[in-house]
């Protein structure tokens, strides 16, 4: 073997070992970027956002605006608006009991907030799980995919025997306890043949 033929083997050799050593650092940063990422994500427990929703299925399309206040985990406010402002719903969940309010101020109450939101409004939205998915969280890992930086972009979310899939496509960054953190600005969910999305336009941490 000539000499510039086993000099060219060593230089591959070496080039291939720092490629697979530069993937691996960057799998593990991504990783560890995510759980650091989960760990501030899972100290915002009470917020408020607000921004425009749209509801879509092969019955009906729907648009209009939002906005979320949640004082702790499960106990929330939802008020819903046409796009020009005018009342639609006002939903408040508690734990073991929901209220919604419809346009016309009738009142209707059950113990699971996503029963009494399907049933008055006719509308299915994975509310159970409303402060993971609305903040990107999740710790399901087979399903979960990142970004580079170590935020979730897809995973899926169970909703009894419902699977919904769960995209972002685009996130913003705020400040919380003097750390930058990144929070949905886009947000897709789908199921069978509905599609909720939401447009973010800005969010209050507490």
């Amino acid at each position: 073997m000539s000499k510039i033929k086993y000099a060219f083997i060593i230089v591959l050799s070496l080039f291939i070992a720092a490629c697979q050593s530069t993937k691996s650092q960057n799998s593990t940063s991504v990783k560890q970027q995510w759980q650091a990422h989960q760990q501030n994500l899972q100290q915002i427990n009470a917020f408020q956002v607000n921004g425009s929703i749209a509801y879509m299925s092969t019955k009906s399309r729907n648009y209009g605006r939002f906005l979320i206040t949640q004082q702790s985990t499960d106990n929330y406010e939802v008020k819903l608006t046409t796009p020009v402002g005018t009342n639609i719903l006002t939903l408040k969940a508690e734990p073991n009991y929901a209220q919604l309010i419809d346009k016309n101020g009738e009142s209707y109450q059950d113990v699971n907030v996503e029963n009494l939101m399907k049933k008055i409004s006719n509308v299915n939205i994975p509310l159970n799980s409303l402060h993971n998915w609305l903040k990107g969280f999740s710790d399901n890992i087979n399903a979960d995919k990142l970004d580079n930086s170590g935020r979730l972009i897809s995973t899926i979310f169970m909703q009894g025997n419902n699977k919904w899939t769960l995209k972002i496509s685009s996130y913003t960054n705020y400040t919380y306890k003097n750390k930058e953190i990144y929070l949905p600005a886009i947000i897709e969910l789908t199921h069978d043949d509905v599609v909720v999305r939401l447009k973010i336009s800005n969010w209050v941490l507490r």
